[in-house]
């Protein structure tokens, strides 16, 4: 694995009506290098994938969020009142704007996760800002599936079994080793490395007035965001006008059919692969894919003239 950490970021906010947008930054001021904005999973930070993109600073002038409701971003994050998706693809929209204002040039978006489908909802909204897209295994999940379990929800049938995990997640702990070492190989954190499980708790935790730590992601907002099913992944797939690479997971992908082959429509040159033996959680398990498929991507763009 190559977890050389070339660079230490940058912390900037990008403010807005409602707040401001923490995001880490890389390579800031070098001329010649192309931008780059990374957009984290649901319940997870920008500081989590410091690894990967670190060793990118070589060759990307890289930007890392912290989502709405996540991290050290101050935006309004208000559970009870988050329906959809939408907000992330229009924060993302802002940030895009701040990036190209600052660069003069487009943006490769790229995002794992959430971070992932919010990429695609800002491309296919505002392909004027966006240079292309790497996805690494995107919440893509077909209109039918999405309408039974909003349905669901709606009539309480059923529960949504990853809303109510995180909701009961476990918020405080006595310092941030003990968090640490209370997730190591377990859970969700089972197939991580040490070394992104610190980074996950260094970035997504905030001190107490009592001495503890908290999670800067309230599990109440992890839950919205997995029941915040409103937006329409499949109208903005279809509205995609510019070059993008998918890596999918092998088990558990949340990126369903017939999402790769609908992106393939949309993009007959992009690449799209399946990492085998990874899950959800591929960033962490296979983070010299990850680094190698955007840089593979930014060399595809290079030679399209794009």
């Amino acid at each position: 694995m190559n977890s050389v950490v070339r660079e230490t970021p940058a912390r900037r906010e990008l403010p807005l009506p409602d707040g401001a947008i923490s995001y880490l930054e890389w390579g800031a001021g070098e001329p010649g290098k192309a931008p780059l904005h990374f957009a984290h999973a649901n319940g997870f930070n920008g500081f989590t994938y410091r690894r990967i993109l670190s060793g990118l600073s070589d060759q990307f002038h890289v930007r890392a969020w912290d989502a709405r409701g996540h991290g050290e971003t101050t935006l309004t994050a208000d559970p009870a009142r988050h329906r959809n998706w939408y907000v992330y693809r229009d924060d993302l929209i802002a940030m895009a704007e701040d990036f190209k204002q600052a660069t003069g040039k487009k943006i490769i978006l790229a995002g794992h996760s959430m971070g992932g489908t919010a990429s695609v909802m800002a491309a296919a909204a505002r392909p004027d800002l966006v240079r292309g897209i790497a996805l690494f295994d995107p919440v893509m999940i077909p209109t039918a599936a999405r309408i039974v379990m909003l349905m669901s929800q709606l009539l309480r049938r059923r529960g949504n079994p990853l809303a109510d995990g995180a909701e009961k997640r476990r918020a405080v702990f006595a310092d941030r080793q003990t968090m640490v070492d209370r997730y190591e190989g377990r859970g969700a954190f089972r197939t991580w490395p040490r070394g992104f499980l610190e980074d996950y708790v260094e970035g997504g935790t905030k001190p107490r007035e009592d001495g503890q730590i908290e999670l800067s992601c309230a599990p109440a907002w992890e839950a919205a965001n997995f029941r915040a099913q409103g937006h329409n992944i499949t109208t903005a797939a279809r509205n995609l006008h510019v070059p993008f690479a998918l890596v999918r997971a092998e088990r558990g992908s949340t990126c369903r059919p017939p999402f790769p082959m609908l992106l393939k429509r949309r993009d007959p040159a992009a690449h799209v692969m399946q990492v085998p033996g990874s899950t959800h959680f591929l960033p962490m398990e296979f983070p010299d894919v990850v680094a190698k498929e955007m840089r593979g991507f930014a060399a595809r763009l290079e030679r399209e003239g794009r």
